[in-house]
């Protein structure tokens, strides 16, 4: 079982399990739920670093399958791997989140509709019609978005196969580009309005995981 290295929520110094964190935060999440929010961020950007990246297979297990949020939730990338276009798209996210230039800025749910769209900042425009010059993005609030997909619950195809909200981009309306729709997201929550994210892509022999990524709602927590 891993240790958290995030404060312990419980003011002691004792380290924890992250089942056990987790637990902890859902029970501070009872009564002070903005606290309970940005302490699981905080795990979430421990949980970027290289060296606790081995943590998060067992962080998303302990996860549930979360009612859909409503609006625009703030995204953070934990890694992409993988093929090696998905190791230079991780990096490319990453720096340009770091510096404000070329990045993903999180998702958007419509509830009522369970559809969405995908979030970027504006100076992805250029990359973008580089490598999919006849996909176009839309222009929303200073941001593109685009890679619309849908969204519903139902059982992970992947170890440890536990319902999560479910994020799909096949649907031949979208006309989404790439690998596209070949991808499945999928989401659980850790506390409520804070959920945790992997990516799974289709391949020959079934599903294969290729990363992990954050959300919270509202953005901004």
């Amino acid at each position: 079982m891993t240790v958290s290295a995030t404060l312990n929520p419980t003011d002691s110094n004792t380290p924890m399990s992250d089942q056990a964190y987790i637990a902890q935060l859902r029970k501070i999440a009872a009564k002070q739920p903005e606290q309970a929010k940005d302490l699981a961020w905080e795990l979430f950007k421990e949980l970027q670093k290289s060296d606790q990246q081995y943590r998060l297979p067992g962080v998303f297990a302990e996860g549930t399958a979360p009612e859909s949020p409503h609006g625009d939730c703030e995204g953070i990338n934990m890694n992409l791997y993988g093929a090696p276009w998905l190791r230079g798209m991780d990096m490319l996210v990453r720096l340009g989140q770091l510096l404000g230039g070329i990045g993903w800025t999180g998702k958007t749910f419509n509830a009522k509709t369970g559809t969405g769209y995908n979030r970027l900042t504006p100076s992805a425009k250029i990359a973008a019609l580089l490598v999919m010059p006849h996909y176009k993005l839309r222009n929303i609030n200073d941001e593109l978005i685009g890679f619309d997909f849908y969204h519903s619950i139902n059982n992970s195809p992947v170890a440890p196969n536990i319902p999560v909200r479910a994020i799909t981009y096949d649907a031949p309306e979208f006309k989404n580009p790439l690998v596209l729709p070949k991808t499945r997201d999928e989401i659980v929550e850790i506390v409520p309005d804070v959920y945790l994210g992997r990516v799974l892509i289709r391949g020959t022999f079934g599903w294969k995981l290729s990363g992990y990524f954050g959300l919270r709602y509202p953005v901004g927590g």
